[in-house]
């Protein structure tokens, strides 16, 4: 059910989206699961949450941008690398 997100896994699994915290964790698709994985860099902080303070989130991910954007560029070789298919566990 990874497709899914997780509340409609849920929904499937549990017949309510109230398990949905559970399913994400089993589906390994938190901000946690994806950078313990590999997948993302970083994390950028919603505080609590995005919508209530725009303009410090947009800060904050112009930050990690500033900061992540120049390797990626020095190292066009390592990118490449990054995006290889992995084989599957």
């Amino acid at each position: 059910l990874a497709p899914l997100p997780p509340e409609g896994a849920s929904g499937i699994v549990h017949r309510t989206p109230d398990r949905a915290p559970e399913l994400a964790a089993a589906q390994r698709v938190r901000a946690v699961d994806l950078r313990a994985d590999g997948i993302v860099d970083a994390i950028i902080p919603e505080e609590p949450d995005a919508a209530d303070e725009p303009e410090a989130f947009c800060a904050r991910v112009a930050a990690v941008l500033a900061a992540e954007l120049p390797a990626l560029r020095a190292d066009p070789a390592g990118r490449s690398r990054r995006y290889a298919r992995r084989p599957a566990d």
